[in-house]
């Protein structure tokens, strides 16, 4: 310094400690985005694989169901499947008849696997024996295993599609989102698989 400069109090030099916030508050972001993401993961990974039971479609030994109801409609509508990636395997279809048999291949009223042409199987199904109200449950079997594969998160991998095109959040879709009511002769139902 020389004699002409003004003299400058020590305190205008001295930096201000920051606070411990504003040291901290990246690190304290950061945990707390952690925490979201730890929480939201472990919830997904549970509603895919702990929380519902998957799918399951009838094996070659339990293809056709047997049909007792005597007093439904007569003469078949045609299940029309659209969607496939390619012919190979083959698609699994089952038909329910209840809310509480959903999604449970041994108690469908109706299920079959067919082999697919052009990406497309077009199956008639008869009429007798089924209930007023419906559900239609299809997956493609590509590696003809008889189950619908997942991703190492729980995500189906084989292409799947229900009845009114209903898509389940984290899982499959209710019974509501897929029930249609049982269709009349010559009729077709499009399912969808993606």
């Amino acid at each position: 310094m020389t004699e002409d400069s003004p003299a400058v109090p020590e305190s205008d030099y001295r930096v201000k400690e920051p606070s411990l916030w504003a040291q901290n508050h990246g690190n304290l972001l950061l945990g707390f985005v952690a925490i979201i993401f730890l929480v939201g993961a472990s919830y997904l990974f549970y509603q895919q694989n702990l929380s519902f039971a998957k799918p399951r479609f009838p094996d070659s030994d339990n293809i056709q169901a047997v049909l007792t109801d005597v007093g439904a409609a007569s003469g078949s509508a045609l299940i029309r499947v659209v969607g496939a990636a390619n012919d190979r395997g083959t698609m699994k279809i089952a038909i329910y008849g209840a809310e509480s048999t959903f999604t449970r291949p041994t108690d469908a009223v109706f299920a079959s696997v067919e082999s697919i042409t052009n990406g497309l199987v077009v199956l008639p199904v008869p009429l007798k024996g089924l209930p007023e109200k419906i559900a239609i449950a299809v997956f493609h079997d590509e590696n003809n295993d008889s189950k619908l594969n997942t991703n190492a998160i729980g995500f189906p991998s084989e292409r799947y599609g229900f009845s009114r095109n209903a898509r389940g959040l984290t899982g499959p879709p209710t019974w509501e989102q897929t029930v249609i009511p049982r269709p009349g002769n010559d009729v077709t139902v499009e399912v969808f698989v993606r």
